[in-house]
């Protein structure tokens, strides 16, 4: 983070804003498409599934999430009020139920045990206090729900001080990741072929 006239801002990639912000956000998301679709493969939603996103964007994936659950509901959290503004306005006229939120992802604001399954690409590396975020998203899944957490590959990125999350920061992020899930309480973690350079990564709620 960087402060400037007394204020705090943040990167782009953590916090899009502005014009910027939007252009930012499409570029996002045309960088992401073969993850999204890996994330629907592994899902496989049914109609009264409910899914939750952990850093939604632009909102494309939960566009497709809504219209595969049209007796369900999709819902979503993110730290950018114009990520928010612009999801919110695609999800518009989509079937089933929506529940966007602004927030920070270790403090979920649903109850617990409501969804089925919650997915979270390309956030982890923001997430300041990761075992807390995992351990929420362990609370408000059902029993034997379903997470998929897909991450962005850091090897070739030679400077990762700015990222918010310790674990992101050195070359075992994916390994980390996985210890960080079973002390989380998730249990049948599975690391996936790759997609593109991003690692993917399953895991359940104890039935």
């Amino acid at each position: 983070m960087i402060a400037m006239n007394n204020r705090i801002t943040h990167p782009q990639p953590m916090h899009p804003h502005g014009v910027t912000g939007r252009l930012f956000g499409r570029l996002m998301e045309w960088g992401n498409r073969a993850s999204y679709d890996r994330c629907l493969e592994l899902l496989q939603p049914q109609p009264t599934d409910t899914i939750l996103e952990i850093g939604f964007g632009t909102g494309r994936l939960l566009c497709d999430l809504a219209e595969s659950t049209p007796l369900g509901m999709v819902a979503g959290i993110d730290p950018s009020a114009l990520m928010l503004e612009i999801a919110s306005k695609r999800l518009n006229g989509k079937g089933g139920m929506h529940d966007l939120q602004l927030g920070k992802a270790d403090r979920l604001p649903w109850q617990s045990s409501m969804f089925d399954h919650v997915a979270a690409l390309h956030c982890f590396q923001f997430w300041a206090d990761p075992v807390a975020t995992l351990m929420e998203a362990n609370r408000v899944l059902k029993r034997e729900g379903q997470l998929v957490l897909i991450l962005r590959d850091h090897e070739n990125n030679r400077d990762r001080s700015w990222l918010p999350n310790p674990w992101s920061r050195h070359p075992q992020e994916t390994a980390a990741a996985v210890t960080l899930l079973q002390r989380a309480g998730f249990t049948s973690i599975i690391r996936h072929p790759n997609v593109g350079s991003s690692h993917v990564i399953t895991a359940r709620k104890p039935g």
